[in-house]
């Protein structure tokens, strides 16, 4: 996938090590001191860096914000595709409830993975956002898991799938700024609550396709 803010994608292992660390540190500081207050300079001293080091990699902070939104969407791609291996016959339903329990794990362990959206990671292939649209936050997770869904996991094709996705991409934004605003460890009951919500949304659109 394209990042625009990306000036050089490193190759020698030196310079991939570097960025990782560069990458785990801004994660690190977004949990500490939020998005407001996040400086290059802070990432660079977290990280044992010189600020110009991040320069040469990033075209500054946004560009690292959108490496980070990358890397946290590509490990919940891979968290995904090790529980649909275990479920080979996933309904759309089931889908939102595992895709809603990884996002939680994530934001229980991943420093950083609520803080930075994908709104801007660019991914490549097809959109189904309508002609001449920009996109918003939550735009680009919904498009990658409806892509996920139909290629990887076998699901079959929902109708207005744009709406649907964003919708629930939406809802599950709505579940964890519920469940995490009281405890680090999220609401356990208000997770369950929107674990039932976002199937029951699933039963009823996925309906629709085989009516």
């Amino acid at each position: 996938m394209e990042n625009p803010g990306l000036r050089r994608r490193p190759v020698q292992r030196r310079s991939i090590d570097r960025v990782e660390r560069i990458l785990d540190a801004c994660a690190r500081l977004l949990d500490e001191v939020g998005l407001d207050a996040l400086t290059i300079s802070d990432v660079a001293r977290s990280a044992g860096v010189p600020a110009g080091t991040i320069y040469q990699f990033f075209d500054g902070r946004p560009g690292m914000l959108r490496e980070l939104a990358l890397r946290n969407l590509e490990l919940l791609l891979a968290r995904l595709r090790v529980r649909i291996a275990a479920e080979p016959a996933l309904t759309w339903p089931r889908a939102a409830e595992v895709v809603l329990a990884e996002t939680v794990a994530m934001r229980r362990s991943v420093p950083g993975f609520t803080v930075v959206d994908f709104a801007d990671t660019r991914p490549g292939g097809a959109s189904f956002l309508p002609a001449g649209s920009v996109r918003e936050s939550g735009d680009v997770l919904a498009e990658r898991l409806y892509h996920f869904a139909l290629e990887e996991a076998g699901l079959p094709a929902l109708p207005d799938p744009y709406r649907v996705m964003r919708l629930a991409i939406q809802a599950t934004a709505a579940v964890l700024h519920l469940s995490f605003s009281s405890t680090p460890q999220g609401d356990r009951a208000m997770v369950e609550q929107g674990r039932r919500l976002l199937r029951a949304y699933f039963v009823d659109v996925s309906s629709e396709t085989f009516r």
